[in-house]
């Protein structure tokens, strides 16, 4: 993933997040006008249209800023100080800390300009008293909190989980056609030289390597398991197979850079094999208690049956004739037949093709 894909992702991230501060404090003084009677507007001598254009610019500014400072904790602050409380401790404690960060900030700005913002228009001057003070403290901790937790959920379950679980699309099960890469440890070594914890720990550094590269490849991750993970693309037109090949090889040269950091915590450095396959699954929401989006067909066991033979070929990636057959003239010469065989349990042989890398 290129330093500009990074940028431009940390860029929506910081849009969205000013985007719902904004809206809540456009909330808020809808609210608040709601309440307020119309003969105090008479009595200030302005118009109900004069209070909301000052009220919304100034929640359009204060919105504005407190995005930013929260884009900037989260990036920045939250992950260094946070990452081992539990959802519900990290967020309030993350909380406690904006509401501090941006008074702070407040003040320093008011300091800087010289301003008394209690009396602009003589109207938050009306407002601006202890109690005042304190209902819009809750508010903004209960704003923080549920964009915090909100957040968090997403990134546990997914953002297109989140989406499809918003959408329905999966409640009536759906015929999707797919790609599905199956990445795994070399389990050869790794499990018998690191103690369990240790081993945890090891999957835990190379997925959060994974992470950061999945983006930029439109990934999408189906399940954790063991020691491997399975990811997704949902093919639509113009979708490029090669996107799928560059990310385990991306992978691959990004814990190669990390080798003395793995060599250090862990004894070892991390290897991965990967299993490319694609075509037809019905997709759909199973559960009740717990849910999860389900993917079933052929495509799976068949990936998962090639997935046993990068062991015995020593490959880092295979692919299967279902997905080399839709490779571009120029992308299959990258790769070379290596066996046609019956895969356990089935009765089809399938082609199955490796790197020429």
């Amino acid at each position: 993933m290129t330093y500009s894909f990074k940028t431009f992702l940390k860029f929506k991230d910081c849009l969205q997040f000013i985007a719902l501060w904004v809206a809540s404090f456009f909330f808020y003084v809808f609210i608040s006008y709601s309440i307020i009677d119309d003969s105090y507007f008479l009595n200030q001598g302005f118009s109900t249209t004069d209070f909301l254009i000052s009220e919304l610019t100034r929640a359009l500014s204060i919105g504005i800023f407190m995005g930013i400072v929260f884009f900037l904790l989260k990036e920045y602050v939250y992950p260094r100080f946070f990452h081992n409380y539990g959802i519900l401790v990290a967020s309030l404690l993350q909380s406690l800390l904006f509401i501090m960060v941006c008074y702070i900030g407040f003040i320093i700005v008011l300091e800087l300009s010289k301003v008394n913002y209690i009396r602009i228009n003589n109207l938050i001057a009306l407002r601006f008293n202890a109690k005042w003070l304190t209902c819009f403290t809750i508010y903004c901790l209960i704003v923080h909190l549920f964009i915090t937790l909100l957040l968090a959920f997403r990134q546990r379950l997914g953002s297109n989980y989140c989406k499809s679980l918003l959408h329905g699309n999966y409640m009536t099960p759906v015929v999707e056609y797919r790609i599905f890469m199956f990445l795994d440890m070399y389990p050869s070594r790794t499990s018998a030289e690191v103690k369990h914890h240790h081993y945890s720990q090891l999957l835990q550094e190379c997925f959060a390597d994974l992470s950061e590269i999945l983006l930029g490849y439109n990934a999408e991750v189906y399940q954790y398991g063991g020691d491997g993970v399975i990811l997704t693309w949902k093919v639509k037109q113009g979708f490029k197979r090669q996107q799928c090949i560059e990310l385990s090889e991306v992978f691959a040269v990004r814990l190669l850079q990390k080798k003395d950091f793995y060599q250090n915590q862990f004894g070892l450095v991390p290897r991965f094999k990967a299993v490319l396959n694609e075509g037809l699954v019905t997709v759909a929401e199973m559960g009740q208690i717990k849910t999860e989006i389900a993917y079933h067909g052929d495509v799976l066991s068949t990936t998962a049956r090639v997935r046993d033979l990068c062991s015995d070929c020593d490959e880092n990636l295979l692919i299967t004739q279902s997905f080399f057959e839709q490779l571009t003239i120029a992308e299959q010469d990258d790769f070379t037949t290596i066996e046609t065989t019956v895969l356990r349990g089935k009765k089809k042989a399938v082609v199955i093709y490796k790197s020429n890398g």
